[in-house]
């Protein structure tokens, strides 16, 4: 078993481009600078009290994070809670006298809150997921893992015809050219097949265990209810293995869902399993593509809504049901008023009520049921409505 003497020795190898990122927050106030500057200097002046201090640090970041809107808060804030946390990483190892499951367990913990309310720094861009990598390397703590595979699950058979829609066209494997041409172009959904037999995930994400085992102590937001338009609907912070064995397998209570979550760049092993498809070359803009994992039990939903990018949805695990509606019949699909929803709509296109929403029965309904290893290209502005026939792991790639 590693030491906590060996485990600080390693993660103290990143203090030295950490203690040159203190230039990256010239505007954090001068206690909260001086006291980073001083312990990252002198590790001999961390102890159990520069712990207090640290996570002082750390709670006055959060909260002025927590101030307005989101994308307006910042960078220096952010970057100083990734930068406390390591410190207290750091603090916490060099202060423990033994390596208990309760002390990797708080390890991981700090370093996922920092990954998601911190944000990169320059000259360690990859800190916090670096010192996860490492934690997760010594194999500190052993799972007790009792999950079941998700294969062989039971489905449900459904055909476009009960909802008298649409099939949408399925294609092996196009050309780059082709995909083009027919697809981005004319801005046409289409099922992509053998495109990504490759992926190591199509045969590793079948065992729940393998989320345990890989990430099971790390930290995500878990989506709580039906989904996000009902009152009841929340989040929830939890560890994967609590997320697995809570929700995936659970039939009464509320669902819970790992949904549009940037789970590969908070745990980039996982990105390992996957790759970015070429398709996605084809982009106005040098932004990067946006990689979200949809992650849950059978019954998931997400309502009918559109999206501003591309969309390629890759099915790796279980079965989805989709419904598309061409932008053109935005009228006949009652959008929500609120600025907020306004690009969700209140249709329920398994159940429409046509008595209520009577312009719903003018709109071309498109339906597919997506399964493990295809691609669903869905156009931009494109309305879409996701429903899990069984336990199911999806990765969407968004791109303009």
């Amino acid at each position: 078993m590693m030491s906590c003497s060996e485990i600080y020795n390693k993660l103290e190898e990143f203090r030295s481009s950490v203690s040159k990122s203190i230039e990256e927050v010239t505007d954090l106030d001068g206690t909260c600078k001086s006291m980073l500057k001083r312990y990252l200097a002198d590790t001999d002046s961390i102890n159990e009290l520069a712990i207090v201090k640290i996570q002082a640090i750390i709670d006055y970041m959060y909260e002025q994070v927590n101030i307005g809107n989101w994308k307006e808060v910042k960078l220096f804030l952010r970057k100083t809670i990734t930068i406390a946390c390591y410190l207290k990483l750091l603090a916490l190892t060099k202060t423990s006298n033994e390596v208990t499951d309760s002390l990797v367990k708080d390890l991981f913990k700090i370093i996922d809150f920092g990954i998601m309310f911190g944000c990169p720094i320059d000259e360690e861009p990859e800190l916090l997921q670096s010192c996860a990598t490492l934690l997760s390397s010594f194999d500190l703590i052993s799972h007790n893992l009792s999950a079941s595979s998700s294969q062989n699950q039971d489905t449900t058979e459904v055909d476009s015809k009960q909802y008298n829609a649409q099939p949408i066209e399925v294609v092996d494997c196009p050309s780059m050219e082709t995909f083009y041409k027919n697809y981005i172009v004319a801005e046409k959904p289409v099922i992509l097949e053998n495109c990504v037999n490759h992926w190591p995930a199509l045969n590793k994400w079948k065992d729940q265990n393998y989320f345990i085992k890989l990430a099971g102590l790390r930290t995500v937001s878990i989506e709580i209810g039906r989904d996000y338009t009902e009152s009841d609907w929340t989040q929830k912070l939890m560890t994967i293995e609590e997320f697995i064995k809570n929700f995936i397998y659970q039939s009464n209570g509320p669902t819970g869902y790992l949904a549009q979550y940037q789970l590969f760049e908070q745990i980039p092993e996982l990105k390992d399993d996957i790759a970015e498809p070429e398709y996605c070359c084809f982009s106005d803009s040098d932004e990067p593509v946006d990689v979200m994992a949809w992650y849950g039990p059978k019954g998931t939903i997400s309502p009918l809504h559109h999206d501003p990018k591309r969309n390629l949805l890759t099915q790796v695990v279980g079965e989805k049901q989709i419904f598309l509606f061409s932008p053109k019949d935005s009228e006949y699909l009652y959008p929500h008023e609120h600025e907020l929803l306004n690009n969700t709509a209140r249709i329920d296109p398994r159940f429409p009520d046509f008595e209520k929403y009577p312009k719903y029965k003018d709109a071309k309904v498109y339906f597919c049921v997506l399964r493990p290893g295809q691609m669903l290209y869905i156009p931009p502005k494109w309305w879409h409505f996701v429903e899990s026939l069984s336990i199911s792991f999806s990765v969407s790639f968004w791109w303009k």
